[in-house]
């Protein structure tokens, strides 16, 4: 594969779209599993967020390994792991089996979320560069909906299992396209330092103002996406008296408009639209759709439409908020730059399932306009001061 080139592109892609899909897989698992292994939903509910926690502690340090090894070797590795993740998912006797499977699962998605972004921002230039991360930043629905899709086929079946056959042939392929990828490096050979050095390095690329502010968007974007995605098929399921299977494959059919809203970006921005004000734009019409997308007293056809609305907006965000980040990261320091958005990503994989499952258990659906308002207020104002410091920094290096 060529550098640069959309096959390439394409590639990596595959590789956030296995991780993507890793969070949402067991959602519609929670009967089958909770009946196996006696996990309440509360219980279950930590066991999605699982996950995050490898992410949380090695997402600093997956930089550095991206950095000294190369973004490709890395993704091969990790797809490695995933496949044995899922073997272990097949022959669990025990929940304990099962919680290490899960943060093997982990360690897994942490170095891909690190090397993927790094690899497109390495490989790519220009008008493709933007275009390219605006595509990374679908992986996750795009993730999302394959896991749920593949989760809610075999729920609530006595074949439930193969939901891990099925994400091991997807890391399979993934791994196997990754052989063909350019082998590139980010820090040249005469570069590598002792690992002590390398830290200190990233260290102070953490410290960078625009970094710190765009990680914080970016954990508020993830934080209500993915919060809405693990609570609409059981709400869906409650609110229409419908099964959790059909509500799974409602909720995968709509996340997969994310891809139009990312799309909408990818050609907006490269023709001079800015940033800030197209983001803002973009949460107004976030907060109304995720809001109603809520609202307990709408048919099963306006729930649809207005969850696709969310689902759009949403992902229209996302890309902008990982369009910003070439904008932001210091070109000799993108391992840096990726794990800080990565770790990002996973304190909110780790911290929003529990809460968004257990304001749906509660009933309460008011809160989650709150988080709304909130979250996209807040992402706002973080998104427009890190495009603002880093533009003023350019300016002045100038």
């Amino acid at each position: 594969m060529r550098a640069n080139s959309w096959v390439s592109i394409v590639g990596i892609y595959l590789f956030g779209v296995c991780g993507g899909s890793t969070v949402s897989k067991i959602v519609p698992l929670a009967a089958d599993m909770g009946g196996e292994f006696g996990l309440s939903p509360s219980a279950f509910g930590w066991l999605v967020a699982m996950v995050a926690i490898p992410a949380a502690i090695f997402a600093i340090p997956s930089g550095v390994v991206v950095d000294r090894v190369g973004p490709k070797r890395v993704l091969v590795a990790a797809a490695l792991l995933g496949m044995v993740a899922n073997a272990v998912y097949l022959m669990a006797p025990s929940l304990g089996m099962i919680r290490a499977a899960r943060l093997m699962e982990g360690l897994a998605i942490v170095h891909i979320y690190t090397a993927g972004p790094a690899m497109l921002m390495a490989t790519t230039t220009g008008d493709r560069r933007t275009r390219a991360m605006t595509l990374w930043s679908t992986y996750a629905p795009v993730g999302t909906a394959i896991g749920l899709a593949i989760g809610g086929l075999y729920s609530e079946t006595a074949n439930w299992p193969n939901v891990f056959v099925m994400h091991m042939a997807m890391f399979a392929a993934a791994g196997l396209l990754g052989l063909f990828q350019p082998d590139v490096r980010i820090a040249q050979r005469g570069e590598l330092r002792a690992l002590r050095e390398r830290l200190s390095e990233f260290g102070s690329a953490f410290a960078r103002a625009p970094l710190i502010l765009l990680g914080a968007a970016f954990f508020l974007i993830i934080s209500m996406g993915l919060g809405i995605n693990v609570t609409l098929p059981s709400y869906l399921a409650g609110v229409h008296g419908i099964s959790v299977h059909a509500a799974s494959n409602i909720v995968a059919s709509v996340t997969l408009t994310m891809i139009v809203g990312s799309f909408v970006v990818g050609l907006l921005l490269p023709r001079g639209a800015s940033m800030a004000m197209t983001f803002v734009m973009i949460a107004i019409a976030s907060f109304c759709f995720g809001s109603l997308s809520f609202y307990p007293d709408l048919s099963l056809t306006l729930r649809w439409i207005v969850t696709t609305g969310w689902f759009i907006s949403s992902g229209a965000a996302l890309a902008t908020t990982l369009a910003a980040l070439p904008l932001v990261a210091e070109r000799h320091r993108l391992g840096a730059a990726a794990s800080l958005i990565n770790f990002a990503g996973a304190l909110a994989v780790l911290v929003n399932p529990p809460l968004w499952l257990g304001i749906a258990a509660s009933g309460e659906w008011q809160w989650f306009i709150l988080l709304l308002a909130t979250g996209f207020c807040l992402a706002a104002i973080l998104l427009l001061g890190a495009t603002r410091v880093a533009g003023v920094a350019a300016r002045a290096e100038a």
